[in-house]
């Protein structure tokens, strides 16, 4: 795993860092595993405890979701259409993806931000994050999503225990994140064999779900 100390003056540009990766890199520039690496070192690598920094685990969080959009494929469906990120969390970490995702697409799919407020809310996401703030709720909203080709992610922790797919993680003060293969293949939601590469670890084994 790359790793890189943020000093403190790094931090200054810590956003615009962030910013021209989400916008640069992830222009089929390099090997997809290079671009992953790089976004660790940028942004999955950014400090979570220092208030100094401009980029929030929020912000962090929210650039991952929309960059996990880019190495997944969901079962069948239309070509054209919205791809839906929706979140069970706070209106602080909404704001944070919809700056994330505004005008942006991945293919011919234009994205939306959704907030969930119940299980009945996830029809039609592409993509769940269920927040700590939403753990008490967290088995209905993985039970309605079953199935269905969604992709599930949070920050509880168990949750790729809980039949989760991928969980977010603090490793060294920094934001990483695990996979589990099962629940993703039982839902025919497929991930890249280079997106698993530079997970902390993979439940589920690396024939089941991702994809070569």
């Amino acid at each position: 795993m790359v790793k890189m100390q943020t000093t403190q003056a790094d931090s200054a540009t810590l956003a615009e860092l962030c910013e021209l990766r989400r916008r640069r890199i992830f222009q089929g520039q390099g090997s997809i595993l290079g671009t992953l690496l790089l976004a660790l070192i940028m942004c999955g690598g950014c400090p979570t405890h220092a208030q100094s920094l401009p980029a929030s685990r929020y912000d962090i969080e929210a650039v991952y979701l929309f960059d996990f959009a880019k190495f997944v494929r969901w079962p069948a469906g239309p070509e054209q259409g919205t791809l839906n990120i929706c979140a069970a969390a706070p209106a602080e970490f909404i704001d944070a993806l919809k700056k994330v995702s505004t005008g942006e697409h991945i293919d011919t799919h234009p994205l939306a931000v959704r907030a969930v407020q119940s299980p009945g809310d996830v029809e039609g996401c592409a993509i769940l994050f269920i927040g700590s703030s939403a753990k008490t709720g967290m088995e209905s909203l993985l039970a309605a999503s079953a199935g269905k080709g969604i992709l599930t992610v949070s920050d509880i922790p168990g949750f790729l225990d809980q039949a989760g797919m991928i969980q977010f993680l603090i490793v060294n003060n920094r934001v990483r994140f695990a996979v589990n293969l099962r629940p993703a293949a039982s839902s025919g939601v497929s991930l890249s064999s280079e997106l698993l590469k530079v997970a902390v670890s993979v439940k589920g084994g690396a024939g089941n779900g991702g994809t070569p």
